[in-house]
């Protein structure tokens, strides 16, 4: 009977964190990339620490002055696949550098850490756009034209 009441309770914990997986938006992915493009293009080192999955592994702009850099929400389209294998999310964010004249294509992958979604910076480089957009189906494209 004791171990029928475990199982039960480790299968009810399983099902519950499955869905909470599977209860986060594309949109709300999209508002936690804007947060983390907005905090690395106004130079916020302390605002990009808050985003990374493991500490210690981004540290651009430490020491730098912070800037406001204008980037807008409306200004980023997002694509966003889902791998539900691995739980973790693939964004691809691109606009135009508001600090620049150039074109920016950004490769962002969120995994979780505490229930919450973070910036693997680390595997983020080695994303292959063709790549995932071939094993994966697009969740959603936000701003896109």
């Amino acid at each position: 009977m004791k171990k029928l009441l475990i199982s039960i309770t480790t299968l009810i914990a399983l099902l519950a964190g499955c869905s909470q997986s599977a209860s986060t938006s594309p949109k709300e992915i999209t508002k936690v990339a804007y947060e983390w493009e907005k905090a690395n293009f106004d130079r916020d080192y302390a605002k990009q620490q808050e985003f990374i999955y493991e500490k210690g592994s981004y540290e651009a702009y430490k020491g730098d002055k912070k800037i406001n850099s204008g980037l807008k929400y409306n200004d980023i389209s997002f694509e966003i696949y889902y791998d539900d294998k691995l739980d973790q999310y693939y964004v691809f964010s691109d606009f135009d550098n508001p600090n620049g004249d150039n074109a920016v294509e950004d490769n962002i992958l969120f995994r979780k850490k505490s229930d919450v979604w973070k910036v693997d910076t680390s595997k983020s480089l080695d994303i292959s756009r063709d790549e995932i957009k071939q094993k994966f189906e697009q969740k959603a494209c936000i701003n896109c034209k």
